[in-house]
């Protein structure tokens, strides 16, 4: 859960042999690596709570439907995309630098997918969705379209 809750609060569930489990138990004793009993306690009366569950279920709907416009824009503007779930959408691109670079001058920050995507998978920019807006949505996807296009190339004679 720290992703989610914060740093602060990390909550985990380990299962495995007991060789395993004891070198990972003795490897969290080097470092700041255990949780507070009553961190652990607070979490689980959190995820317990129906008022937290109803608020947990909300903001998934209400990212699902951010996640699913942007996609739509895309579409629209024939711009291949991914994003099942979660908070990212990932568009497939040739070059992650370049698209970075273009779409800051344009004023937005997307990351290049390098750092997130397993070795050998193709090049693509991972889009945050959490905040963006409809309007931001289409502004951007637009952007995008205009980005990846081929670049134009004129003869004069």
């Amino acid at each position: 859960v720290a992703k989610a809750l914060g740093p602060d609060l990390r909550v985990a569930i380990l299962a495995g042999d007991p060789l395993t489990l004891a070198r990972v138990q003795g490897r969290q004793q080097c470092g700041p690596g255990w949780v507070r009993h009553i961190l652990q306690c607070l979490v689980l009366s959190l995820w317990s709570d129906s008022g937290v569950q109803g608020l947990i279920r909300r903001a998934s709907a209400t990212y699902a439907e951010r996640r699913q416009q942007f996609l739509r824009c895309l579409d629209d503007l024939g711009v291949p995309a991914g994003g099942a779930s979660g908070l990212n959408v990932w568009i497939p691109v040739d070059d992650e630098t370049g698209v970075v670079g273009a779409l800051l001058q344009r004023g937005w920050v997307v990351a290049a997918g390098a750092p997130y995507r397993l070795p050998g998978s193709s090049p693509a920019v991972r889009v945050t969705i959490a905040t963006l807006s409809q309007p931001e949505a289409g502004r951007l996807a637009a952007d995008l379209a205009d980005v990846l296009a081929p670049a134009h190339s004129s003869r004069t004679g």
